[in-house]
């Protein structure tokens, strides 16, 4: 895919709403017990918005970040659009309750 390994693991922990790592060897380790399928369904949609051109469909693209925004330029066809920056999860929030209610 020719992305950084921190850049799709933002996405997968954001996606998945829990939280891991890299390891030495830039495999990712998540917290947590999920189904091959869902890390497959998530792969899938990071491919779709962060790798192919919507233009020719080529996976030969580069992700670059251009003041604060996150560019997608094809490489086959040379078409660029901008891309949706990652946003996480949904996080519980754990705190005391306040009284009466």
């Amino acid at each position: 895919m020719h992305r950084q390994p921190e850049h799709v693991m933002t996405f997968l922990l954001a996606e998945m709403g829990t939280s891991g790592s890299l390891d030495g060897q830039q495999r990712i380790v998540v917290k947590g017990r999920f189904a091959p399928k869902n890390f497959e369904g998530i792969l899938r949609r990071y491919v779709n918005e962060y790798v192919i051109c919507n233009g020719c469909k080529s996976p030969d693209t580069i992700l670059s970040k251009e003041n604060r925004l996150f560019f997608l330029r094809c490489e086959k066809c040379g078409s660029g659009r901008s891309v949706a920056q990652i946003k996480a999860g949904f996080i519980a929030r754990v705190g005391r309750r306040k009284a009466g209610t």
